[in-house]
């Protein structure tokens, strides 16, 4: 297998092509800086906050904005710190590492702090899958988080895989309303309260995001979190990987059609946001998911 620019051994072939060490990573750094460019997603002068768990993922990102944005805009790293015994604790570790490597300020907020509970401790309770309240808690704490350092934009690390299994999910529980808040750009309103969440590596599948860390050697944790195989994205998680495998290119034509979906309605009319009645953010009901798990802990308790 040759590299489609120089000829020399290939290390990777994707839909995004096939290529040697120096050009897989000049073209790992060319479709996330693109896709920067084309969508708008971060201003000179902004202030990013950098969604890191301390994974492949999120410190190839962070590697990435540290190298070209840095110069120009003030680069925070956020951590949500579920309080997952020997898993979340250890990349927290690693993520420490790395921002001190690279001169970026960072700030932990945990579940422990916004709950009086752990991630370890919920899903102790065995009351539905563990997957569904962390998921409400996390997006609840990291627009916190970026709020709270008075951030303009929110980058987060969510590759083609992650966005092709957002897309399928909401698909087969028919919420094209969240469907169309995804993309490189989330979201269709702009609420204050709502900090703009940036995608940039939309177009970059996990293979080559874990492959791109490894090549710059990030020591990160490739384990998944101990209690992903509960959620309804696992099972999505494994199908998709599956259709990749007989149908190359499914995920990309996945997103695309979500692409095309949220083009589409872009002009039509929002409904108003309403306020949670406990803590103030954006929320469809009175009281939002976050605040709903809140009081059942300390129900609990």
């Amino acid at each position: 297998m040759e590299c489609e620019i120089c000829g020399n051994d290939a290390i990777i072939s994707t839909n995004n092509g096939t290529l040697c060490t120096e050009h897989f990573k000049k073209r790992f750094e060319d479709i996330t800086l693109n896709t920067i460019k084309k969508y708008k997603l971060i201003k000179k002068g902004e202030k990013v906050a950098v969604a890191n768990s301390g994974g492949k993922d999120s410190l190839s990102l962070l590697y990435i904005l540290a190298k070209y944005f840095k110069k120009n805009n003030e680069i925070v790293s956020i951590t949500i710190d579920e309080g997952i015994k020997g898993y979340r604790d250890k990349t927290i570790e690693i993520m420490k590492r790395y921002c001190d490597e690279y001169g970026i300020k960072y700030k932990i907020y945990s579940y422990k702090d916004l709950t009086g509970k752990t991630m370890d401790y919920i899903a102790s309770l065995k009351k539905g899958i563990p997957c569904a309240a962390c998921g409400v808690l996390r997006r609840y704490l990291i627009n916190y988080a970026a709020k709270d350092n008075k951030a303009d934009k929110l980058a987060t690390a969510h590759n083609l895989d992650d966005e092709a299994e957002n897309v399928i999910m909401n698909l087969v529980q028919n919420d094209v309303e969240k469907m169309t808040r995804l993309g490189a750009y989330s979201g269709v309103v702009k609420e204050e309260e709502f900090i703009p969440r940036i995608k940039p590596f939309i177009f970059l599948g996990e293979k080559e995001t874990m492959l791109y860390s490894m090549l710059n050697g990030i020591d990160a944790i490739h384990t998944p979190c101990p209690y992903a195989g509960y959620g309804f994205r696992g099972l999505v998680s494994r199908s998709i990987k599956e259709f990749e495998t007989k149908y190359s290119g499914s995920k990309r034509n996945v997103v695309n059609t979500m692409l095309n979906v949220k083009e589409s309605r872009k002009n039509l009319k929002v409904k108003n946001v309403n306020k949670c009645i406990q803590c103030g953010f954006p929320s469809v009901k009175e009281i939002c998911e976050a605040c709903k798990i809140k009081i059942s802990l300390q129900k609990a308790y």
